[in-house]
């Protein structure tokens, strides 16, 4: 009788005990699980945050930035409107933090209940779990407009109501000229960092960021790029006049490129390189577009002798580089040899996304009402900015000079 009512007895505390060991393999169980959930949830969201940003570093529209940031959840098993799940996509991302109302930043926000294993023993049938990614542009070391040369006034040129301003990668002048940098008129110049090797003079009612003077030269971050080499023409002294729509094809122009009239230029994908006579493009050209483009201004001293950049008429200009390959952010380009200078001028409409690199001369860059340049940088000899051109530029193709536009976590 007493082995039975030990027995008894371990029956009994066996069933006291019971509710607690179900609620501590719940909580093994289901908690172990909603850990796995939430770090996939949060990958997932993380992963379309950063696809989002890239679009739209890349030139995508918003709705298209959305689309892409949507996909790339569902790739990962997490669709919005399905088994419950919800994914929200906000640019910009609204809220409190540092980017609420920059619209070049992505809020993902994944909301998914559970269901429960055994926690239902203590009253918990599912849980609901939320994650939120915020992706942006990465920072990185490249400068958002670099000018090379060592001397003379003006290397940095800055006039009547030109505002150039630049996110978070700053200015630097490398002339050692008292007046490296010069602004006059209404002009502005804003930057969390301006340095050059000389000094600054301003005039009018010109305003700058504060600037940091005797600075030491920035090397040039694109002096390792290999630049295309000429092998032979794929077009004559192209030149084009009149009306209509233009498609031009990439490869090597000999004698250059030049269309002047009413049309519709449209580039496709791939490098131009413009061997001897340049790029003059004038008349009133509704759309000049090109996406994944590079274009190489190139040529030589004697058959094909160098010619300048002219993109200055009434065109409104699409353009942006490539996001894989050997030139990767890189739009506009020039031989180092070719002195000659360029000018580039735009409206309100217009985009430039992809870096610009003038090593051997000026850079003119003008504008009706605020051309942009959303993303890439500028290193030139000289840059001279003049007229309404309102220029915001950033470095995200900077990386290992020339590196694609790419975006980071932020929250």
């Amino acid at each position: 009788m007493k082995t039975i009512n030990q027995r008894g007895g371990v029956t009994i505390f066996v069933a006291i005990l019971l509710p607690v060991l179900l609620g501590l393999a719940s909580l093994v169980i289901d908690v172990g699980y909603l850990l796995v959930m939430r770090n996939q949830m949060q990958a997932s969201a993380d992963a379309a945050a950063l696809v989002g940003a890239n679009a739209l570093q890349h030139a995508e529209t918003i709705s298209d930035a959305k689309l892409a940031a949507l996909e790339a959840t569902r790739a990962n098993g997490f669709e919005n409107g399905i088994n419950s799940t919800s994914v929200t996509v906000s640019i910009p991302p609204g809220g409190s933090g540092s980017f609420a109302l920059d619209a070049r930043y992505v809020r993902v926000t994944l909301a998914k209940p559970t269901s429960t294993f055994l926690a239902w023993i203590v009253g918990v049938l599912k849980t609901s779990t939320t994650v939120q990614a915020v992706a942006g542009p990465a920072t990185s070391a490249g400068p958002c407009l670099l000018t090379l040369g060592t001397a003379g006034a003006g290397a940095l040129s800055v006039t009547g109501n030109a505002v150039l301003n630049d996110a978070t990668c700053g200015i630097y002048v490398n002339s050692n000229n008292s007046s490296a940098i010069t602004e006059n008129g209404n002009a502005s110049i804003i930057s969390n960092s301006i340095q050059v090797v000389g000094n600054y003079s301003k005039n009018g009612n010109s305003t700058i960021s504060p600037v940091t003077i005797n600075a030491n030269a920035l090397a040039d971050p694109f002096s390792g790029m290999t630049m295309p080499i000429f092998s032979s023409c794929d077009f004559n002294n192209f030149s084009i006049s009149g009306n209509g729509a233009i498609i031009l094809q990439p490869g090597i122009y000999c004698g250059g490129i030049k269309i002047n009239g009413n049309h519709t230029v449209t580039l496709m994908p791939g490098m131009y390189q413009i061997y001897g006579g340049g790029l003059n493009i004038a008349g009133n050209i509704s759309s000049f577009t090109g996406s994944g483009v590079t274009i190489y201004n190139s040529g030589n001293t004697s058959t094909y002798p160098f010619g300048s950049i002219d993109l200055s008429g009434n065109e409104v200009l699409n353009l942006s580089a490539p996001i894989s390959g050997a030139y990767t952010g890189m739009l506009i380009m020039q031989n180092t040899n070719n002195s000659l200078g360029a000018s580039v001028a735009g409206n309100s409409a217009a985009v430039l996304a992809g870096n610009f690199y003038f090593p051997g001369n000026t850079l003119n860059l003008t504008g009706n009402s605020g051309t942009g340049i959303p993303m890439g940088a500028v290193v030139a000899k000289q840059v001279s900015l003049y007229g309404n051109a309102n220029l915001s530029m950033s470095d995200v193709y900077m990386n290992n000079s020339g590196g694609a536009a790419r975006a980071g976590l932020y929250q």
